[in-house]
């Protein structure tokens, strides 16, 4: 797959045609693969190369930069599900006032400089341009003179009778602890990456270190307790390798904790990871987070924790080959 950062970067000698869509596709859900297989589709079948242009960052970081907003993916990791996924090409826009103030026809002679656009596939109520002066019809009046055409696919539903999947709705799982709902419409774990910092070190004293996460960006984090989930090591390269983890997420009320914080007890791990990207995916939440009467009695619970832990990841594990997919990275 390859990876343009426009408006800056080199132009290809000749630009590929394409079948492409456009949209930040936050955290990748099944909504979003209809549309993405729905490309990458419709360029085999016209032999040409699919494309995926997306913007960073968020335009709501932009749009609204006061406002409470975590991502639900990293642009790593949007880059590496689009890969996954069969994209050939992607083109990753810098978002900024200068980007909102082209009209349609502006961006796509910008557009026009990487890829030679044949079909744009896109979902329901898609715009683009200048206060969305792209609509469909603008866009479709604009293509029969630039050689492309339209195509609308439908949001995908978790059932016949549920709303569309959203990103919003998975943000929301999330925040509030549902992992399980959110998996369902993202068709995998949700995830949150960050990098291991130094922290006050009350785990190695009570015999379960754990690993402090840091985020470069605002993410959703799931609600405040303990996880069952998958620890990956190295993620976004070949090396990357999961072991199980429990992950504690909160101000760690029975030390009176004033800071939120994300960490992560590997289980049957020992090795130093400061300074690394770890990326947590997350599969059950076991409980709410808990002030205890004593040290004691806390770490009677963290045993149980990791017990319950150990139990749930076997059976995630142990689910049917087609739900397989439901925890991969």
């Amino acid at each position: 797959m390859r990876v343009r950062h426009a408006p800056d970067a080199l132009p290809p000698s000749v630009p590929p045609e394409v079948v492409a869509t456009i949209g930040n596709f936050d955290g990748v859900h099944l909504g979003h693969r209809a549309l993405l297989n729905c490309v990458t589709r419709r360029a085999a079948e016209r032999g040409v190369q699919s494309a995926v242009v997306t913007f960073d960052p968020h335009p709501r970081r932009v749009l609204r930069p006061d406002a409470a907003f975590g991502l639900l993916s990293t642009l790593d990791e949007r880059l590496s599900l689009f890969e996954a996924l069969g994209v050939d090409h992607v083109l990753v826009w810098r978002f900024d006032d200068a980007l909102r103030a082209l009209e349609p026809e502006q961006f796509l002679d910008s557009l026009a400089h990487y890829v030679t656009l044949r079909l744009l596939v896109h979902g329901p109520g898609f715009a683009l341009g200048r206060a969305r002066r792209g609509t469909t019809d603008v866009l479709a009046e604009l293509g029969r003179t630039r050689g492309f055409s339209l195509e609308e696919v439908a949001l995908r539903s978790l059932t016949d009778s549920s709303d569309p999947i959203t990103s919003t709705a998975v943000r929301t799982a999330v925040e509030t602890g549902r992992v399980e709902d959110a998996e369902r419409a993202l068709g995998r774990a949700p995830a949150l990456a960050g990098t291991v910092v130094e922290g006050e070190k009350i785990g190695r004293t009570l015999g379960f270190p754990t690993a402090n996460l840091a985020f470069d960006v605002p993410l959703a984090v799931p609600a405040d307790g303990v996880y069952a989930a998958w620890a990956e090591l190295d993620p976004f390269t070949s090396r990357a390798r999961r072991l199980p983890a429990a992950v504690s997420i909160g101000e760690r009320p029975t030390f009176d904790g004033k800071r939120r914080v994300v960490e992560a007890y590997l289980l049957s791990f020992d090795g130093d990871l400061y300074g690394k990207t770890l990326r947590l995916h997350f599969v059950r939440r076991l409980r709410g987070q808990e002030k205890f009467d004593s040290v004691d009695a806390l770490i009677s619970q963290m045993r149980r924790d990791v017990a319950a832990v150990d139990a749930a990841l076997r059976r995630a594990a142990a689910r049917p080959a087609h739900q397989q997919s439901l925890l991969a990275p």
